[in-house]
């Protein structure tokens, strides 16, 4: 037995000492937040006291929150419009098995292959001709477009696993065909719709490539473009206020993490099964 626990013992250390070097960083950038100036490239050193000095430049040199705020209305924005038209499209795509149907199934699964960079181009010069650049609304459109391969895909595979005896028997209730996804096929689909939320809303969140070409005006940039201009144009040199305002952007996805992986878990787990 003892022979047996020790190779097991010293797979959980060496994991251990993984997570721990993958932490690191996230430490680092916490920490170093509340250094004093003349501690903050002695990365080893720990903060002697909370200097809160970073905090307070950050949040006196940048517009923090109204960037929060524009993060949070596209982000919001687009998962919603997001799930309202995938959802439909994925339940149709499972139900009908017409070819029509089958080369349109192909048809959203395409969308999963062709690269978000590779169409930034024919969206720019779109957004030229609809008068829709530097616009958020532009914004939810394009993240909205490219989260509804996936998003159907997801939907497809967990409609299947609902018995169409429930559609059947609504049906001869005299339930028509939107009152019976809303009332009984979506509520139904609540652990795909939790699944495609959480692992997408870090993606909208973290992008910086997006905003920055189809955004020019200071009060409509989200967070991550809104942080590298902050560093270049304010603090070429003092990069505490850079790790303090970074560590105020990372706060919320940690916090929603924290209360949603166990429905990220449950929702994979099922749509595993169901699929």
């Amino acid at each position: 037995m003892g022979l047996n626990k020790r190779p097991s013992i010293l797979l959980e250390i060496v994991l251990i000492l993984v997570a721990l070097s993958f932490l690191f960083p996230v430490f680092f950038l916490v920490e170093s937040s509340f250094k004093e100036p003349r501690y903050f490239f002695k990365p080893f050193a720990l903060p002697h006291s909370f200097y809160l000095d970073y905090y307070k430049k950050a949040l006196h040199d940048m517009d923090f929150f109204r960037g929060l705020w524009n993060t949070v209305l596209v982000m919001v924005g687009a998962l919603a419009l997001a799930i309202m038209v995938a959802s439909m499209a994925g339940y149709v795509l499972s139900r009908r098995t017409e070819r029509l149907f089958r080369y349109a199934y192909l048809f959203f699964l395409s969308g999963m292959v062709i690269p978000t960079v590779g169409s930034l181009i024919p969206l720019f010069t779109l957004a030229v001709k609809l008068h829709l650049m530097n616009t958020r609304i532009l914004l939810v459109l394009i993240y909205t477009a490219g989260f509804i391969p996936f998003a159907s895909f997801l939907y497809a595979a967990f409609t299947k696993a609902i018995p169409r005896e429930l559609e059947e028997s609504a049906s001869l209730d005299g339930c028509g065909p939107l009152r019976l996804f809303f009332r009984i096929i979506f509520p139904l689909l609540l652990p795909a719709t939790g699944t495609f939320i959480v692992t997408n809303v870090y993606g909208i969140w973290n992008d910086f490539l997006t905003p920055l070409i189809f955004l020019n005006q200071p009060e409509k940039m989200t967070l991550m473009p809104q942080i590298v201009q902050f560093m270049f144009n304010k603090q070429s040199v003092n990069y505490g206020p850079v790790f303090a305002v970074s560590v105020l952007a990372v706060l919320p996805l940690v916090v929603l993490f924290a209360f949603t992986q166990k429905y990220m878990l449950r929702g994979l787990t099922a749509g595993a099964v169901k699929g």
